[in-house]
């Protein structure tokens, strides 16, 4: 009798026991999180002290801190990670006595997130999905383009002009904003319809977003990972590139920010705090057992009251972090943390950082982006000074300048940051005046054909002010070879014509991805209310410097009679004096134009004597190596 009845209870204790099983990730339950897992610190290789536990969820400094690597993050249980359950396999005993089935990991569709026809979600996101053959021309249309250097081949999601009614034109500049693709290229989302589509199964997913809402993703090859909400519990569910459930996140809340290995995801909880930024660094490379660690930067953050924007920059890299701030408008600051939250280093650089807000105009708050930490995260590359043509590498660890390049501007970072290093971190790209080159970290010059790719120190593609310009863009190796290309024709339909905007123009905008085996094209309309301008490098030879470096900075006449010194810098000023071959003078304003003639230095001579000169017949004075081009 007890025996029957159970085999009858059996069926439904295991459909509790799986019932129990799916709430553990799902939505639907709002119960407390479970309990964090005991937090040990990751490994690291500096002999930085492990960080020391604490009670309060967040370690707070004061807001003056020594620069000395000292400096520890508190590990804290504000974010935890819950594995999902996992089948347990036990060996089948000798006797038939029945055993419990394991319950089975929770899936995609329990989450909300199930197949659809891809054709259909295309047709619902207005979107034409295409592939072209190697060298085969593109039709230009708004959307995403994704070279494959290998096969040269060329995938393509887009807002087909032809398709789209005037009334929809004339708002199709966004129609790439929506789009987005993970790290590996393997994953391209439609933010505004829930749609997910995988290049690699070629199947294409949607999200009940009621229930659940894409955050982001991160990491490469087998260990991209895509993030995804809960709507009604807050709490986040990480997934693999299958997607399946790997673990349940509790995250404070913030600003998220992912690392480009899939290792740790960074949360900034607050800006403005006191008395500085609040961060947390989730460290998941174990996902079962994660350390959290926090700290608070040694400044208070005000955001710009005209752009809203934070003035620092974090750069995230595969073992630490890195925030870069304005100081004031000649220094900046460089602040580097392990992956335990403990301050490797802490440097001010005779930089200008060019905070937004400043008196400088708007052209010079974009150069801020032109300070890069170097894929190994020890130097800093940076536009010297503002105007001035000079970019210097600095050793991020010690604070000091290493290699100076003089003539030479960082490549524009149109609307992202430029990518200006070499892979191995062996040296960065540089606009000359003809041309880009490589200037190394141990003094010498290299050729180079645009920006550099990760993962890959002989790889570029070329780019240009892409404005009325429809080259090719074109994947080559340091000697110029090709490897691939991507060559746009005509719309697939009329440009539209607008009456409130001063110029409507296509615009190209083009990234490695994480890789470097892909190149990513983003086409759109760029609505022009007003003009726009942007600097060369001077006519004269850039040089690389190595230590020691002069004070200052320092050009020579040449010339066969004298060079004219005139009160302003046009052809028209005033003559102050007439500067005779071999005058050495020093630098501390440039400005350039659209014609060598146009290009001026003002200079200070050493008998008193101030003003502007035409850069033609100048040189820098300097016993580095010239770059003859």
């Amino acid at each position: 009798m007890l025996v029957r009845r159970v085999r009858r209870a059996l069926p439904l204790l295991l459909a509790a026991a799986l019932a129990l099983s799916l709430a553990a990730c799902t939505d639907d339950t709002e119960d407390a999180p479970p309990t964090p897992p005991a937090t040990s610190a990751s490994p690291t290789p500096t002999p930085t002290p492990e960080a020391t536990p604490a009670p309060t969820p967040t370690s707070t400094p004061s807001a003056t801190q020594p620069t000395a690597a000292t400096q520890t993050a508190t590990p804290t249980p504000t974010a935890t990670l819950s594995p999902t359950p996992s089948p347990s396999p036990s060996p089948t005993p000798p006797s038939p006595t029945p055993t419990a089935t394991p319950a089975p990991l929770v899936t995609a569709e329990d989450l909300g997130i199930r197949e659809v026809d891809t054709a259909e979600a295309l047709a619902a996101a207005g979107l034409t999905h295409a592939r072209y053959a190697a060298g085969e021309e593109v039709p230009w249309d708004p959307g995403l383009f994704l070279l494959d250097v290998e096969s040269g081949e060329v995938e393509s999601w887009v807002r087909s002009l032809a398709a789209l009614s005037e009334e929809e034109r004339s708002d199709v500049s966004r129609a790439s904003q929506d789009l987005d693709v993970s790290p590996s290229n393997r994953f391209v989302s439609w933010s505004a319809h829930g749609i997910l589509y995988d290049r690699h199964d070629e199947r294409t997913y949607a999200l009940d977003q009621d229930r659940i809402e894409f955050d982001q993703w991160w990491g490469t090859g087998s260990g991209e990972r895509l993030l995804f909400r809960l709507v009604s519990s807050g709490a986040f569910v990480s997934m693999d590139a299958e997607l399946r459930p790997v673990a349940r996140l509790e995250l404070p809340p913030g600003e998220r920010f992912t690392s480009p290995n899939g290792g740790y995801i960074l949360v900034r909880e607050c800006v403005e705090c006191e008395p500085g930024d609040r961060f947390h660094l989730v460290n998941i490379e174990d996902e079962a057992n994660p350390t959290v660690h926090s700290w608070v930067l040694p400044w208070r953050t005000v955001r710009d009251r005209h752009s809203g924007d934070v003035p620092y920059r974090i750069e995230l890299l595969e073992g630490l972090v890195a925030f870069i701030a304005d100081t004031d408008d000649a220094t900046c600051r460089v602040l580097r943390y392990d992956l335990r939250g403990t301050l490797l280093s802490d440097h001010t650089f005779p930089i200008w950082c060019g905070s937004p807000g400043r008196d400088a105009a708007v052209f010079w708050s974009h150069l801020r982006t032109l300070h890069r930490i170097s894929p190994d995260g020890r130097l800093l590359a940076s536009a010297r000074a503002l105007g001035l043509p000079i970019a210097s590498v600095f050793d991020a660890t010690t604070g000091e300048e290493i290699v100076r390049i003089k003539g030479v501007y960082l490549p524009w970072p149109e609307r992202e940051p430029s990518n200006v290093w070499l892979a191995d971190s062996s040296g960065i790209v540089v606009d000359t005046l003809h041309s880009q080159h490589v200037a190394t970290t141990d003094g010498t010059w290299k050729p180079a054909r645009g920006r550099p790719a990760p993962g890959d120190s002989d790889r570029f593609f070329t780019y240009s002010d892409r404005f009325f310009t429809y080259d090719p863009l074109q994947v080559t190796n340091s000697a110029g070879d090709p490897r691939a290309s991507l060559s746009f024709g005509e719309p697939s339909a009329p440009i539209p014509e607008l009456d409130d905007v001063f110029l409507l123009i296509r615009d190209d905008v083009a990234r490695w991805g994480a890789d470097g085996d892909t190149l990513r094209v983003r086409t759109a309309f760029l609505y022009l209310q007003h003009g726009w301008f942007r600097t060369e490098p001077p006519s004269f030879s850039p040089v690389i410097e190595l230590p020691p470096f002069d004070d200052r900075l320092l050009v020579e006449v040449v010339v066969d009679t004298c060079l004219n010194l005139r009160e302003d810098h046009w052809l028209g000023a005033p003559i102050l004096a007439c500067l005779s071959n071999g005058t050495i003078a020093e630098v501390d304003d440039y400005t350039s134009g659209e014609w060598s003639f146009d290009d001026w230095f003002h200079l200070r001579t050493d008998d008193g004597l101030e003003g502007w000169a035409s850069a033609e017949y100048l040189r820098w004075h300097s016993d580095g190596v010239r770059l003859e081009e």
